[in-house]
């Protein structure tokens, strides 16, 4: 059943708010942990390096996204909840899993930005075997990548993209799937639409500083207001502008 009850905030189960808090806490100690490591320079075909630089990419993720997914994974949970408390014959412990279906759900969605990370870190490095200088500099290439991110955040694929982030209920409504794996494909499906709403912005993030502690709080900051505030595609156009004037100014 797709009809989801959404519980006011005063009255928030204690799965959700033990969720919410352990995805605070995950998000905090992702960025205590990218604030501590060393992020492997993209460039270099090693193996070792590749798998530092996805390690602590997903760390970043989880640092910058988890706070802009709690809507999502706290209408997951409530679903569950209600499902578990609609059954029959259900035991008492498994009233206290409900939060099961949205950790797979979290699970799948790091997968897809772990994912989306090594094909970054392979296309920066086949680039920059090609002679570009593609990452920690300011000058041309850095102009040209902030200036295409701009151009991005007014496309209508990424403002169609936006849309679904920024509604959790129609992508519940139109793509959910039953049961605990049913939790972790919506969890990749879900993970499909951010990337298509922020890879951009996390190509510009590479370019002119991978996981720089104030450029990832900047990041961090703009996709929140884009998924959660009240003028997210104002602020995404607001952003692009921004990224268009700063490209321009680096490209002359």
């Amino acid at each position: 059943m797709k009809t989801l009850l959404i519980a006011p905030a005063t009255k928030l189960p204690l799965p959700v708010a033990i969720l919410a808090g352990t995805l605070l806490s995950l998000s905090t100690a992702a960025w205590l942990l990218v604030a501590q490591s060393s992020m492997p320079m993209a460039g270099m075909l090693d193996p070792v390096a590749l798998g530092l630089f996805t390690g602590i990419w997903g760390v970043g993720m989880v640092a910058m996204m988890f706070p802009s997914l709690i809507p999502m994974v706290y209408t997951v949970t409530v679903s569950a909840r209600k499902k578990l408390k609609d059954d029959q014959g259900i035991g008492r412990f498994q009233q206290h899993v409900a939060f099961l279906p949205a950790s797979l759900f979290v699970l799948g969605y790091v997968a897809v930005w772990t994912f989306v990370g090594t094909v970054f870190y392979l296309a920066i490095t086949l680039l920059a075997q090609l002679g570009f200088p593609v990452m920690g500099s300011l000058g041309l290439w850095a102009g040209v990548t902030i200036f295409l991110t701009g151009l991005y955040q007014f496309s209508g694929f990424k403002q169609r993209a936006l849309m679904k982030c920024r509604s959790p209920m129609s992508f519940i409504m139109m793509r959910w799937r039953n049961g605990n794996s049913g939790a972790a494909v919506m969890g990749v499906d879900y993970g499909m639409f951010c990337t298509k709403c922020c890879w951009v912005l996390m190509a510009g993030l590479l370019t002119v500083g991978a996981m720089s502690l104030p450029l990832m709080g900047v990041f961090s900051i703009i996709i929140f207001a884009e998924k959660l505030g009240p003028f997210g595609p104002a602020i995404s156009k607001l952003v692009g502008a921004a990224f268009l004037a700063t490209g321009i100014l680096l490209i002359i």
